[in-house]
């Protein structure tokens, strides 16, 4: 299997301090040149006695937002290095932790082949083995299914979603997660979340409902949020009756 890009620019957390361009190269795994093009135009450094050139935390971690996301054009194809030219095989270990912490981030299963390079089966055997979260598959396996249980996940209103985006961290980077969510199904005594994984995309501090509705359209959802430093999920929740504020 082929290595990956390292995603450095997702594990970004703003400083108090502005940042040198070295510290901005090595927080949005770019090359130095690369951060000069952006100057100007997504970046706008300050210049001291020194000739030195610092930079806004805050433009730092909404740029680091539109990397993860897609949404920035990069100035010049050299940062665009493919993961199959790589050329670098990753151990099967190594492979399977890449796969884990997609999971974790709430992946959906077209975002970790296209990301990874793999294919689709590899990736539903590795979440046969992780197995919580993702629930497409498991109700048709002869076994209770490694999902939550529909009690697990708190259900709450749009206002209540509205007020949880709205208090996210600024100048964090964090992944919202969207997965649909459709009708529980039954397996023995218990009844389990069923959703289908859709997407998500990056924030670098609050956001508003609309910016769900806009990408996935109206409906039920299961929404999670995932922080990367420290790397864990801030929180999940099922909303119904989304739509556009």
């Amino acid at each position: 299997m082929s290595s990956v890009p390292n995603p450095r620019h997702l594990l970004v957390i703003a400083s108090e301090k502005p940042l040198t361009r070295g510290q901005v190269a090595n927080r949005l795994g770019l090359s130095i040149s690369t951060v000069r093009r952006f100057e100007g135009s997504r970046l706008h450094p300050t210049i001291d006695s020194d000739d030195v050139r610092w930079f806004d935390e805050r433009e730092v971690a909404s740029l680091a937002a539109e990397l993860a996301n897609g949404t920035a054009k990069m100035a010049g194809r050299a940062t665009k290095t493919s993961v199959a030219s790589n050329g670098v095989a990753q151990s099967p270990g190594e492979l399977a932790a890449l796969v884990f912490e997609r999971f974790e981030q709430r992946q959906s299963l077209a975002e970790i082949v296209i990301g990874l390079r793999v294919t689709p089966d590899f990736v539903r055997a590795m979440f046969d083995q992780w197995t919580l979260g993702l629930t497409e598959g498991q109700q048709r396996s002869n076994r209770e299914p490694s999902a939550p249980r529909a009690g697990d996940v708190e259900r709450v209103r749009p206002e209540k979603l509205a007020a949880l985006l709205g208090s996210l961290s600024a100048n964090q980077i964090t992944r919202i997660s969207v997965a649909r969510a459709r009708d529980t199904f039954a397996y023995g005594d218990h009844d389990f979340l069923s959703v289908t994984e859709i997407g998500g995309f990056h924030v670098s501090g609050p956001c508003d409902v609309n910016e769900i509705v806009s990408r996935f359209g109206p409906g039920a959802y299961r929404i999670t949020a995932y922080g990367f430093e420290p790397a864990g999920i801030r929180w999940e929740i099922l909303v119904e009756g989304l739509r556009h504020g």
